[in-house]
């Protein structure tokens, strides 16, 4: 029984302490979008454009303020006259001792052409916040795959490494028995192993930029940096949705669709508000206001009491209705508008530049992805070309028909031409994600 919680205990352990994070592809874009830091600020800055849009809102809506007022005359004031005209100096004094004012006011705004463009420029200024929000995300999502393909081409690259380590270490045992037996020169025997702490050393330092591409992308997708996480999508699987990503050569582009022109669009959009702003600050402004007062007085202290000795209270209201209408400001408006104007003319210009830049940026987008698959292509017929070369020279060199020379030369090609279809396997990855983005493919809105 002892035994049993023991092992229980420890298997709880072990699997609180030592869990491993098992993170596909999609799931690191999934964990990016909802923890990344710079997602979390573009968050926060859409929730606070949102209050800003409630505050404007709330500009144009009834104002009720209330008030009161409460007053103990300890000495009342008092008037010095002659009143029997007999030289002798009366004082007259007048007021009650306690007065106490209620008052109740509602102000409400009628017409003011300012008010409805800020509810507009408002609803821009949200709209931007969202768009930033958007391109954040798109952005940390390619930055996400970019280390994921990073880490996974690594990982494929170390593996590759440890197999001819492995076989490099086999030769090596191989020669050194065959040159005991002088069957085969040291020379050979040294080759061999230089051949093998190469590879080694060129494992040791893969092994060093996989953990650090990892943790870049554990940093990336807001997971903690020492913890286990093992990369479920392999390199298979990224090839083949790569390959498959071929006809997005033929997809349809839409400069306007582009995260980066919506979010000129909205500042133009923006910009052209402050214009019409301008334009109608011309405009009057009208107010309707509404009062409701009501006083008491008596010279007891309730004087709210109205079967007290001397309550007396009164009401009176009023309303009012106010206009300003701006007549001359020395200019400074009109100069204001023609500058608002000018704005609008330039973010026109920038837009139609931007369009022609990111068509650009689709072209060649789309030039260097169809180079990527060719060039991966070509390398992956080279590997298994350098392979049949490398393990014939192995033979021939086992059998003594080939020199330890040209055995290194072909393992050191193998190395080489493997080396080179990752990298091109993982120029493929990163130029099909750019592509996508080009496309639009990734917007989580879409074009007003």
């Amino acid at each position: 029984m002892i035994r049993f919680i023991t092992l229980t205990a420890v298997m709880l352990w072990a699997a609180t302490g030592f869990a491993q994070t098992t993170l596909s592809l999609e799931q690191a874009y999934d964990q990016a979008k909802a923890h990344n830091a710079l997602n979390k600020v573009r968050s926060l800055e859409q929730r606070a454009a949102e209050k800003v849009l409630w505050q404007n809102i709330a500009l144009g809506l009834p104002s009720v303020n209330a008030g009161g007022q409460y007053t103990d005359n300890i000495e009342l004031p008092a008037l010095f006259f002659d009143i029997n005209a007999d030289g002798t100096i009366d004082k007259l004094q007048f007021g009650t001792r306690y007065t106490s004012v209620g008052n109740l006011s509602v102000n409400q705004l009628v017409f003011d052409g300012s008010y409805l463009i800020a509810l507009f420029a408002t609803d821009v200024l949200r709209d931007q916040a969202s768009l930033n929000k958007e391109k954040t995300e798109i952005e940390v999502r390619q930055q996400t795959a970019q280390f994921y393909h990073l880490a996974i081409i690594l990982a494929e690259n170390e593996l590759v490494l440890a197999e001819n380590l492995k076989q490099a270490q086999s030769t090596a045992n191989q020669m050194t028995v065959m040159a005991s037996e002088g069957l085969a020169e040291l020379e050979s025997v040294d080759q061999v192993r230089l051949v093998s702490r190469q590879i080694e050393a060129n494992l040791n330092l893969i092994r060093q930029q996989k953990i650090i591409a990892t943790k870049m992308l554990l940093l990336t997708c807001g997971l903690p940096l020492d913890g286990a996480t093992t990369l479920s999508t392999s390199l298979e699987q990224l090839m083949a949705s790569a390959m498959a990503g071929e006809n997005l050569l033929q997809a349809k582009f839409n400069p306007e669709q582009h995260v980066d022109y919506r979010v000129l669009a909205a500042g133009r959009l923006g910009q052209s508000l402050l214009y019409k702003n301008d334009l109608i600050s011309f405009l009057p402004k009208v107010y309707a206001g509404y009062g409701l007062n009501r006083q008491f007085v008596g010279e007891d202290a309730n004087v709210w009491n109205p079967n007290g000795n001397s309550a007396n209270s009164v009401v009176f209201q009023s309303w009012n209705l106010s206009a300003q209408l701006p007549l001359f400001a020395s200019g400074r408006r009109v100069f204001k508008a023609q500058e608002s104007r000018i704005k609008v003319e330039q973010l026109d210009e920038m837009l139609e530049l931007t369009k022609n830049s990111i068509t650009l940026q689709y072209l060649q987008a789309k030039a260097e992805f169809e180079n990527a698959l060719n060039t991966y292509r070509l390398q992956e017929e080279n590997v298994r070309i350098a392979k049949r070369l490398r393990d014939k020279a192995r033979i021939k060199f086992l059998e003594g028909v080939s020199s330890s020379l040209d055995y290194s030369q072909t393992e050191t090609q193998y190395q080489q031409t493997v080396a080179a279809m990752l990298a091109s396997a993982n120029e493929t990855l990163n130029k099909r994600i750019a592509l996508e983005n080009a496309l639009g493919m990734h917007n989580t809105s879409k074009p007003k």
